[in-house]
């Protein structure tokens, strides 16, 4: 009898009473996390919740694998820059090479997210990573059709639950059934590309080609510029300017004022002196000194630096990305 399931597990709630009620049947529980820069927890924050629960924990950076998804997801974004379909089949992909034999599950609830929970949409994304029939959701199970671990006799449909939708009503009584605690984190939390102004940076990068590792890296930080040829990232604070100031390497080229405080940027990808001017002025416009008629930037590429005294730029909404 398969006695170890494998769990796709994300750190939150459902994922949590999924991994407790399949321990309380007797299996053993192997809980998977898969992250990107996108979405995904702290490996340590996940582990300490893994003991509690008496869950072992493996955790897998799919990024390679995710990023062509994300540039062209066969079956289409939701409502921002989320493939969630290709990203879910993706994961149960990766969950079969994992599991082998195993039996594969999710803290899934039918209906509680629009694109990648309903009903048909569990079927496409099982149908997409050779899974029908062999992924169990047992926080739905009973709304489901039977999974071949019913039908081989390893799981009882009496065992599962019927939750649907987003009301978390029950949820109260269902952790209190589990003897799951009431103080248990649940460090669950959204996928970056749902968030409409992130998607905008996102598609942004996938419209000119720049959706690397390093150039997702800059989405998280700063204000953001498409220039005539590249993308200006302005930071925001003392720790962003910092960072950039960092960060910038090879032909990122790196701007700073020098007679008035003000903020660092980098400016990608681009060779473009009009870029250099323009994002010299932009940085000017958010410094103290936006009022005067010229500030001191400092230009830095490949280990050289000059300085330009540019008039400021108080009007850059049209490049601004976010």
């Amino acid at each position: 009898m398969v006695k170890k399931v494998f769990l796709l597990f994300s750190g939150g709630l459902d994922s949590i009473i999924a991994a407790r009620l399949l321990k309380l049947r007797g299996f053993e529980v192997e809980a998977v996390h898969f992250k990107t820069p996108f979405f995904g927890k702290e490996e340590g924050e996940l582990k300490e919740l893994a003991d509690r629960i008496g869950v072992e924990l493996k955790v897998f950076d799919i990024t390679d694998e995710f990023l062509p998804i994300l540039k062209n997801p066969p079956h289409g974004y939701g409502k921002n820059a989320n493939p969630c379909i290709d990203c879910k089949a993706l994961m149960l992909k990766k969950l079969k090479e994992i599991a082998g034999g195993g039996i594969i599950a999710t803290g899934e609830v039918v209906g509680q997210r629009p694109m990648s929970q309903r009903a048909q949409a569990l079927r496409l994304i099982e149908k997409i990573a050779g899974l029908e029939g062999r992924v169990l959701r047992p926080l739905s199970g009973k709304l489901l059709p039977p999974t071949v671990y019913e039908e081989n006799g390893f799981i009882k449909r009496d065992w599962l639950l019927n939750l649907q939708g987003r009301s978390r009503k029950r949820y109260p009584e269902i952790v209190k059934s589990l003897g799951i605690d009431a103080d248990l984190p649940t460090p669950a939390g959204g996928c970056l590309l749902t968030q409409p102004a992130f998607a905008k940076k996102v598609k942004d990068l996938i419209k000119h080609g720049h959706l690397t590792k390093e150039d997702i890296v800059l989405l998280k930080i700063g204000r953001h510029f498409r220039l005539f040829d590249g993308k200006l990232v302005v930071g925001r604070n003392r720790e962003e300017n910092l960072f950039l100031k960092n960060f910038a390497k090879g032909e990122d080229i790196l701007f700073y004022t020098v007679d008035v405080p003000g903020p660092a940027a980098i400016l990608r990808h681009s060779f473009s002196p009009e870029d250099v001017e323009l994002a010299s002025r932009i940085v000017a416009g958010y410094s103290d000194g936006k009022n005067r008629d010229a500030v001191l930037v400092a230009v830095e590429r490949n280990g050289k630096r000059e300085e330009i005294k540019i008039e400021p730029l108080l009007n850059f909404d049209s490049y601004r990305v976010t």
